[in-house]
């Protein structure tokens, strides 16, 4: 009986394993044309700071590339909502 029985509980359990993670992943969305304006916007947004922040030199230059990074990204995730 146990020759039966272990075999079939690992085929179950490697099945579950192998289901699992196919059965938790979240569908994607796709973007709506709102979202798709705003991220264009936010990345546009953030290379034209990049571009003005090459104009500075020392502790502007990477303030102002700290700064576009922050705006960027705090950007992006209210694009996304």
């Amino acid at each position: 009986m146990k020759r039966i029985l272990t075999p079939v509980v690992l085929s179950i359990a490697l099945a579950l394993c192998v289901a699992s993670p196919a059965a938790l992943a979240k569908s994607k969305q796709k973007a709506s044309p709102e979202q798709k304006a705003a991220v264009k916007k936010c990345n546009d947004d953030y290379n034209a700071a990049i571009k003005e922040a090459k104009g500075k030199k020392g502790k502007e230059h990477s303030a102002a590339v700290a700064a576009a990074k922050k705006s960027h990204k705090e950007c992006l995730a209210t694009a996304h909502k």
